[in-house]
């Protein structure tokens, strides 16, 4: 997919609802849409794996766990 307009990443902390989070998203873009006249795209930042000893270990490793 294209990317179009500005990209605004919101990142959520563990405590926040998935079922909040969209709504939220949805919420904030209209806002900032509104509130400047441009085309901007409010995004969820996706958190990766933090934990070193999974990066580091094969899919089948993680398997077994």
């Amino acid at each position: 997919m294209a990317e179009h307009g500005l990209q605004v990443l919101v990142t959520f902390p563990d405590g926040v609802p998935l079922g909040a989070q969209g709504p939220a998203l949805l919420d904030f873009e209209k806002a900032l849409r509104e509130h400047t006249g441009l085309d901007v795209r409010v995004v969820k930042a996706l958190k990766g794996d933090d934990s070193r000893l999974r990066v580091m270990m094969t899919v089948e490793k993680r398997n077994t766990l």
